[in-house]
């Protein structure tokens, strides 16, 4: 795993633009870099401008920005894997608790975030997310986003629907193609 001190500039925000094909992006950091030194995860921002709460960041607080993991990610969801997973986790008792510790991580990862908005009143429709687990699950006994947990599980080792994830994607998380240097020809 490739880690920084979660610091970004202008360049990084292109990349990740044309990663997600999104222009506006609420990024307070780069969470994890690929193998070439590309955003892979970011750290969104809660501050959506203007006093606004970025209702996703608060939900999702890491994004995977990866075209090839999210492909593939995506590719595994639409294998059914949410489900095995999710029935493979609950049928262990051992198992199932330390996804519930993952699930706590996210929670109190969340509400210091929340938190550290300071005087800032909040919504009660945040109020709700922050309550939730990774992903803005409500029952923690089911998943709901897979992307959503491999983010997680590369700064929770206690996920173990990440993990399984990973070794689904036998581990393999840098294309061999380096995708987004297209991404730096395009500016």
């Amino acid at each position: 795993m490739t880690r920084n001190d979660y610091s970004y500039n202008e360049a990084d925000l292109d990349v990740v633009r044309w990663q997600i094909d999104r222009e506006s992006i609420f990024a307070s950091g780069v969470l994890e870099r690929c193998a070439y030194g590309y955003p892979r995860i970011i750290l969104l921002d809660i501050d959506a401008g203007g006093g606004k709460w970025n209702y996703e960041a608060v939900s999702n607080v890491f994004w995977l920005t990866c075209p090839y993991l999210n492909e593939r990610i995506h590719q595994l969801e639409q294998a059914g894997y949410i489900d095995r997973i999710g029935e493979f986790i609950n049928r262990d008792i051992s198992i199932a608790a330390k996804m519930e510790s993952a699930h706590a991580h996210m929670y109190f990862f969340r509400k210091r975030i929340c938190n550290a908005a300071g005087d800032a009143t909040i919504p009660a429709e945040i109020r709700r997310v922050m309550d939730a687990g990774v992903g803005g699950a409500r029952d923690t006994g089911s998943l709901k986003c897979l992307h959503a947990h491999f983010c997680h599980y590369r700064v929770c080792a206690d996920n173990v629907a990440g993990m399984i994830a990973t070794r689904l994607l036998d581990n393999r998380i840098d294309c061999e193609e380096v995708r987004c240097r297209n991404a730096v020809k395009r500016n």
